[in-house]
């Protein structure tokens, strides 16, 4: 039994939700709160950035037309969605990395000294994991223009014979 295109997106989605809420509670918590609104705004991100991919990996099953045009305009928002989801990761990975590395305070004085070794390795996990959601939404976005493209292309082919037979 093969999966579906949409099946295949909707699992990637739910898998970039489960590594969002883990990198957003379990990895992301190394400073407290008023130390670093960098560690902050890269958990918002990671938690809504969970919650959009659950919605959407739940419409698969829970959502269905069957007008060709509603579909394509829901690849469309989902496609604008993970372009924003994108972004905003990005963003808050950065600022997050800039954040926690403390350049100024680098220069004084060691860091490590400064933070147990599993702050050490939750700083990095967290960074890779946020890269690994980057991947995985690259990857959901590659296969939703690959679908639109071909959709696209069979409609316009389909249009075209039909044509073609009427005349």
């Amino acid at each position: 039994m093969f999966l579906s295109r949409k099946e295949i997106v909707s699992l990637l989605l739910f898998l970039t939700a489960i590594i969002s809420v883990l990198n957003a509670s379990v990895f992301g918590n190394v400073l407290p709160l008023h130390v670093s609104y960098e560690q902050l705004a890269q958990q918002v991100v990671c938690v809504g950035t969970a919650y959009i991919c659950l919605i959407y990996a739940l419409s698969t099953w829970l959502y269905h037309s069957n007008y060709s045009r509603t579909r394509l305009h829901m690849r469309l928002v989902l496609l604008a969605m993970l372009l924003i989801m994108i972004l905003f990761n990005c963003c808050s990975t950065y600022y997050f990395l800039k954040g926690v590395s403390f350049s100024k305070l680098g220069d004084s004085m060691e860091l490590v000294f400064l933070f147990s070794s599993f702050a050490v390795a939750s700083k990095s996990v967290s960074l890779s994991m946020s890269a690994i959601c980057v991947a995985l939404l690259i990857v959901i976005m590659v296969i939703l223009i690959v679908t639109i493209i071909q959709t696209q292309r069979r409609h316009r082919r389909d249009r075209e014979r039909n044509l073609e037979s009427q005349k």
